[in-house]
C-alpha cells in the first residue's frame, strides 16, 4: 500500500476488492495495516483510538466502516451510522487524539461511494517518532502507560520485540541526527555555530543569543553555503539548509476535511459508455481499467473524452493493458460459412441484430451466438445501429454479467469491446 497517497484507486481497489462468486463480499482480510467495523459511532471512540494508535505504533492502516465481520459483506453506512460519520468533527477528533496520546497521531479521513453504498475510511500514518503511548484512561479500552500495536487482524498491548525494535530503531534515529548536526557543526566551526530551539525561536551560541521574529526576516539577507551576495546596510547570516517565516511553516495537523470519492468499477466503466454518458474526468476511467483483471474493457471511448491518443495512454497504463493497445488486437469476428447449425444461428442472428429484431430473453449458448454474432458486424453496421446494439448489451449485461461464468462473461466483454473499437478506435 502507497501510505503517501492512502486513499488513490490502486489502494481503494485492495481493500475492496471484491468476490467474484458473491459481489457484495469482499475478499479482503483483517490483517496488520486493515480493520473493518459495521458502523460508525461515538459510542465506540476509545475502541478506534486503540486500533489508530495500534497502527501508529506499526507500520500504519485503516479502519474501514461499513464493512460486516465474518463474512466480510459490503453494507454500507446507512440511516444514524452515515450521518453520524459525515457529520465527523475532525478538530473533535484531533482533540481526542492528543487528549488520549502521545507523541501526535497523524491521520486522514476518507468517504467512498461504491456501488451505492457509502463507506467511512480513516487512515493512521505509521507515526515517525514511536512509541505512541496512552496517557489518559477511556472505559476498559485504553489505560495510561499502555503501548498498543497491530498484529495480524488484532490490536494488543505490545509485546517484548516489537517494543525493542522501536526503541532499537529510535536510539539509531537519534545517533544518525546526533551524526549530522556534529557534522554540520564542523563545517560551520564551533564558535560560529548556534542552535536554533524550533520551539521557542531562540537562537544561542558563545556569542550570546536572539529570537528571530516574522517581522524581521525580510530585513534579513541569507547567504546560502557555496554562495554570496552583498546587500549594502542588510545584516547578513550564513544559511546551511533552509529558513521559513514561522508563520508560514507547514503544519502536520491543520484543517482536516472529509475528501469523498465514487468509486469505479466494471459495472460503471461499462454503464457510462453504452449509455454514452459523459463522465467529468475519464482518466480515471482508464486507470481503473489497468487495475481490473481483465484488460477486455471498453477503453476507446474513454480515450476519445480525454483526447488523449494510444502514446498518451499507454504511458500512465500496466503491461497487459499495454499489450492489448500495442499490439492493435480487435474483437471483430469472422461470421462462419456452412450449414453446420451454429454457423446459421450466428449468421441469423447477425440479420437480426440489423433488423431490430432480437429476441430480449435470450440466455445460454443461445445468448453466447448472438454476442459472437455482433462481433461479426462489420464497422460501418455498429455505427448505423450502435444505439440499438449498445442497449442491448445493457440490458444482457445488467441481467447476466454478475453471475455469469467462463464464456458468457468473456463473450459479453468482447462484444462490447468490438462496439467500442467500431465507434472510437480510430479516433471518431
Amino acid at each position: 500500500m502507497d501510505s503517501s497517497t492512502p486513499f488513490s484507486q490502486e489502494n481503494l481497489n485492495e481493500i475492496f476488492k471484491v468476490s467474484m462468486n458473491q459481489p457484495n463480499r469482499v475478499i479482503s482480510r483483517e490483517c496488520s495495516w486493515l480493520e473493518f467495523k459495521e458502523s460508525f459511532g461515538w459510542d465506540s471512540l476509545a475502541k478506534y483510538l486503540r486500533s489508530c494508535a495500534a497502527f501508529a505504533n506499526a507500520k500504519g492502516g485503516y479502519i474501514v466502516f461499513g464493512i460486516a465481520n465474518r463474512p466480510h459483506i459490503l453494507k454500507g453506512l446507512k440511516g444514524k451510522n452515515l450521518n453520524a460519520f459525515e457529520g465527523f468533527d475532525p478538530e473533535q477528533m484531533t482533540n481526542h487524539f492528543n487528549n488520549h496520546f502521545a507523541p501526535e497521531i497523524e491521520w486522514n479521513i476518507h468517504q467512498y461511494e461504491l456501488h451505492g453504498n457509502v463507506y467511512g475510511l480513516l487512515y493512521v500514518h505509521e507515526s515517525k517518532n514511536k512509541p505512541v503511548v496512552c496517557c489518559k484512561d477511556a472505559g476498559k479500552e485504553l489505560k495510561a502507560g499502555d503501548i498498543y500495536y497491530r498484529y495480524r487482524g488484532r490490536t494488543e498491548r505490545i509485546k517484548y520485540s516489537e517494543l525493542r525494535t522501536i526503541l532499537d530503531a529510535r536510539r539509531e534515529q537519534e545517533q544518525h541526527l546526533w551524526m549530522q548536526h556534529l557534522a554540520n557543526i564542523a563545517r560551520i566551526g564551533v564558535r560560529e555555530a548556534g542552535i536554533f530551539d524550533l520551539h521557542t525561536g531562540q537562537v544561542t551560541g558563545l556569542g550570546g543569543s536572539f529570537l528571530i521574529d516574522e517581522s524581521l526576516l525580510s530585513q534579513l539577507s541569507f547567504i546560502k553555503e557555496g554562495e554570496f551576495s552583498e546587500v549594502k546596510g542588510k545584516p547578513a547570516l550564513k544559511l546551511i539548509g533552509n529558513v521559513e517565516p514561522i508563520g508560514s511553516m507547514p503544519s502536520s495537523v491543520g484543517r482536516k476535511l472529509i475528501v469523498k470519492t465514487k468509486g469505479i468499477r466494471i459495472g460503471d466503466i461499462v454503464g457510462s459508455f453504452l449509455s454514452h454518458e459523459r463522465v467529468a474526468e475519464p482518466q480515471e476511467f482508464i486507470k481503473q481499467i489497468c487495475f481490473e483483471s481483465t484488460a477486455f474493457l471498453p477503453v476507446y471511448y474513454y480515450m476519445h473524452t480525454a483526447g488523449l491518443n494510444s502514446d498518451k495512454t499507454i504511458s500512465t497504463s500496466k503491461t497487459k493493458f499495454i499489450e492489448r493497445i500495442m499490439n492493435e488486437s480487435t474483437q471483430q469476428l469472422t461470421l462462419p460459412t456452412g450449414d453446420i447449425s451454429t454457423a446459421k444461428k450466428k449468421r441469423e442472428y447477425a440479420e437480426q441484430l440489423i433488423g431490430n429484431s432480437v429476441d430480449l430473453t435470450l440466455s445460454g449458448k443461445n445468448l453466447e451466438y448472438c454476442l459472437q454474432a455482433i462481433r461479426g458486424l462489420s464497422q460501418k453496421e455498429v455505427s448505423k445501429h450502435s444505439k440499438h446494439l449498445r442497449e442491448l448489451l445493457r440490458i444482457w449485461f445488467n441481467k447476466h454479467y454478475a453471475s455469469a461464468k467462463g464464456s458468457l462473461a468473456d463473450n459479453l466483454r468482447r462484444a462490447i469491446c468490438w462496439i467500442d473499437e467500431a465507434m472510437y478506435k480510430d479516433g471518431k
